[in-house]
């Protein structure tokens, strides 16, 4: 997620430049304060999705954080750098599944659309996030129970266009968080 807004894909690169601005940022006891995250990740073009995606690092510790020490942030770093489609995966769903039940509903597939779309400022995107919340939906959830789980949203991306397979690729995710 860093990568793709900082165009270095260089991870010690990355961290001497996530530590530097943690240094310019943070408060005299040590803590870095929750809306100060997406300047100090260089995503401050993305800062809305930034701290989404830091709402969910939290919620994974059953955490509701507003500052984070230099440890904590350098674990939430390496996970936003992990390139490995498990990891994203998991990292988005549980940004997305805002309440944690671990279950995805339409409204947050929506929330998401829109929140992907200003990051990426994209406002045709954003203008149909419900039809398109709704035609996921209407795939993962055929028997309608009004939401999908992360095997759902997993199995639908790793069919890749026209049904072509990547399923070799993906380890079995854990579930149960």
């Amino acid at each position: 997620f860093i990568t793709e807004a900082t165009g270095n894909t260089n991870r010690e690169e990355l961290w001497k430049s996530v530590e530097s601005r943690f240094s310019e940022l943070v408060s005299p006891d040590g803590l870095l304060s929750r809306i100060d995250i997406p300047q100090c990740l260089g995503m401050k073009d993305s800062k809305e999705f930034a701290l989404e995606l830091f709402d969910a690092f939290a919620r994974r510790r059953d955490q509701k954080l507003q500052s984070i020490t230099k440890d904590d942030l350098y674990d939430y770093f390496l996970e936003l750098t992990d390139e490995s489609f498990d990891t994203r995966l998991q990292l988005f769903f549980e940004m997305v599944d805002s309440n944690a039940d671990g279950r995805i509903t339409e409204e947050e597939v929506k929330e998401v659309i829109m929140l992907s779309a200003s990051a990426n400022r994209l406002s045709n995107l954003k203008a149909q996030a419900e039809e398109y919340a709704a035609l996921i939906m209407e795939e993962l959830d055929p028997d309608n129970l009004g939401y999908i789980e992360v095997w759902q949203l997993e199995s639908l991306l790793l069919q890749g266009p026209a049904g072509n397979g990547y399923i070799n690729y993906s380890q079995n995710l854990n579930y149960s968080q």
